[in-house]
């Protein structure tokens, strides 16, 4: 059954004219009568019958138009979705970023995007950055936000920016006056770290061998911070002003490991990537460029 016949007997029945249906469709008189005819053989039935100078929608014409009603309009609205994914207004997103990130980085990010695009459905799931990079390259994650990722992964990989760990204290502590901490001063402290799997726990025990330290291991920075604030040990974290709480916590840079990680995008490749997800990248990248490089703690220490 041709698509475009279908249309015009469509357009014939709800405006009640051959001719004001060529109007609407811009096509030639001759060209509605002769797909009206080409509709009719293919169904072997008559669809209208002449009464003077009226066309009259026979019973089979009348039920043939119901279904061709609401055939045209699921297409047109499918024809709609369609577009509205390839511009990036609907379409789904599943992607996920390591905390801290994803709380002092992104969310602001995700809250604009779903405002701008709320026809997207997305999901953001905060992990560690090895299940972010193996979901990934399984095809459960179209990217991550997270640490760069095994090469055996064989996952594309755009640095954004560079985080140093810092001691988090609570300001009654005697090292919250010290501009910066050194390993020296951590000797005799109680520190609070994150789970083995984390990324920043393995920069950790990279840059410095805990040996011989009171470490308590912690799988919540939150946790963590609620902790230092009670005053029970101190905390081994990313350098970020918003994981302290004013007038309780303070964060100081290691002045002696200063060690670094380096946070990005991981993914598969770009060609596998809906335009919704590109665009949810582009607003990422947007977001942290300014801070690229940015060794943060400047402001931190001016509090």
């Amino acid at each position: 059954m041709d698509f475009r016949a279908l249309k015009t007997f469509e357009a014939c029945v709800r405006l009640g004219h051959f001719l004001k249906a060529a109007e609407e469709l811009q096509y030639a008189p001759s060209t509605v009568t002769l797909q009206i005819q080409r509709l009719e053989d293919d169904l072997g039935v008559s669809l209208f019958v002449r009464d003077g100078k009226r066309m009259i929608v026979t019973e089979a014409g009348r039920w043939l138009h119901h279904e061709a009603s609401a055939l045209l309009k699921s297409i047109g609205a499918m024809r709609q979705t369609v577009s509205d994914i390839a511009s990036g207004d609907s379409g789904s997103v599943r992607f996920a970023a390591i905390e801290p990130v994803a709380s002092q980085q992104l969310a602001a990010v995700i809250a604009d995007f779903c405002k701008a695009r709320p026809n997207v459905e997305l999901s953001m799931e905060v992990s560690g950055s090895r299940s972010i990079g193996e979901r990934v390259r399984s095809g459960e994650l179209e990217f991550g936000v997270c640490s760069v990722p095994p090469v055996k992964l064989m996952l594309e990989f755009e640095p954004l920016f560079e985080e140093r760990l810092g001691v988090m204290l609570n300001r009654n502590h005697p090292l919250a006056q010290q501009d910066s901490i050194t390993v020296r001063d951590l000797a005799g402290q109680t520190i609070l770290v994150k789970e083995p799997t984390c990324v920043y726990r393995e920069l950790w025990e990279t840059a410095f061998n805990p040996t011989g330290h009171s470490c308590r291991e912690v799988g919540s920075f939150y946790v963590i911070q609620q902790m230092v604030k009670a005053e029970f040990g101190i905390g081994i974290v990313p350098i970020y002003s918003g994981l302290e709480q004013e007038g309780s916590l303070v964060i100081r840079p290691i002045a002696d490991l200063n060690p670094v990680i380096t946070i990005g995008i991981a993914y598969k490749e770009k060609n596998f990537l809906g335009k919704a997800a590109l665009l949810l990248m582009e607003a990422i990248r947007t977001s942290v460029a300014p801070v690229l490089l940015q060794i943060p703690g400047e402001a931190t220490r001016e509090n």
